[in-house]
């Protein structure tokens, strides 16, 4: 759900906790992949709404209103430091003030804040997604959409300085068309004893279209930083284990500071992740905060080698 600054800083050893959402999906068995689309390109499937949304330090723009069903955002940007669009639904009663305190709150590098802030965004917010993006790489995110209204937001700026966040709002309107886009593989985001890890393929195709899951109890994000050669998720721990510590790890097992991938979205629900970055390995990543820890799941496990190919 972050963008890169927001993940950690391993140059400093410092631990920057990402910010966060929450619940619910549409009760329809396309969420689970059960209707076929048109095409596995998910910017050309039938009867599915696209909106390009060039992202910058500037800010960002997007229609009104919206035809419910399954919409594809397609992010670009190019600033360095890359952005994550973020949708959701405020839960009856709850200001956007609240939870703009809220998401300052779950984006903070003190994890008894950010536990306290993705706790008071589970409960205030349904999270929908949105695309991670960085310069090199464009990406494709199809978001089931039901009738109602939506909130977007760039939570890049809760971690720029002078940053301002501004939230745009969406009107979803019609009845759900149930098409899903077809994809080629699978990323489930689920709870193990050890805690939240992802399932997926070993080897993914690198253009191919990816159903992303989260059948875990917490909110999850999934996105991709490639690694350097030789980079297992065992060294990817010890990394890990020595910033938890407050340490300074001596090694740097990414290959690139840019991320890419699919926003924070709530337990049930489901995204579509389609884009073409250069092939190679890369760690698949999740940096919500842990509810009860306040510190990333990725710090707790949730990370998973993948090659892309």
């Amino acid at each position: 759900m972050p963008r890169t600054g927001s993940r950690l800083l391993l140059a400093s050893g410092s631990l920057v906790a990402a910010g966060a959402l929450a619940l619910a999906a549409p009760a329809t068995s396309a969420l689970a992949g059960g209707h076929p689309a048109q095409t596995d390109r998910p910017d050309r499937g039938h009867d599915r709404d696209v909106v390009n949304v060039p992202i910058s330090n500037a800010g960002f723009t997007l229609p009104k209103d919206l035809k419910a069903g399954y919409v594809t955002f397609k992010a670009t940007t190019s600033d360095p430091t890359g952005h994550t669009l973020q949708g959701f639904q405020l839960h009856e009663g709850v200001s956007l003030a609240k939870v703009d305190k809220e998401f300052r709150a779950a984006t903070s590098s003190n994890p008894k804040t950010a536990a306290w802030g993705i706790r008071a965004l589970m409960r205030d917010i349904t999270a929908v997604g949105g695309p991670t993006v960085e310069p090199s790489t464009a990406v494709w995110d199809t978001i089931p959409l039901t009738r109602g209204t939506y909130w977007f937001v760039d939570l890049s700026q809760y971690f720029a300085p002078g940053g301002k966040p501004r939230f745009h709002k969406v009107e979803v309107e019609g009845k759900f068309c149930d098409c899903a886009p077809k994809h080629s593989a699978v990323i489930a985001e689920v709870n193990t004893k050890e805690g939240p890890r992802f399932k997926s393929r070993d080897s993914l195709e690198l253009d191919g279209t990816f159903l992303v899951v989260n059948l875990g109890d917490e909110i999850h994000e999934a996105v991709f930083q490639r690694v350097k050669p030789g980079v297992t998720d065992r060294k990817l721990q010890q990394v890990f284990n020595q910033i938890v510590l407050g340490k300074t790890p001596k090694f740097n097992p990414f290959a690139e500071a840019a991320q890419r991938g699919v926003a924070a979205m709530s337990p049930g629900r489901v995204q579509f992740l389609h884009f073409a970055p250069r092939s190679g390995r890369y760690a698949l990543l999740c940096f919500i905060p842990d509810e009860k820890l306040g510190i990333p799941h990725a710090f707790l496990g949730m990370h998973k080698i993948v090659r892309l190919h």
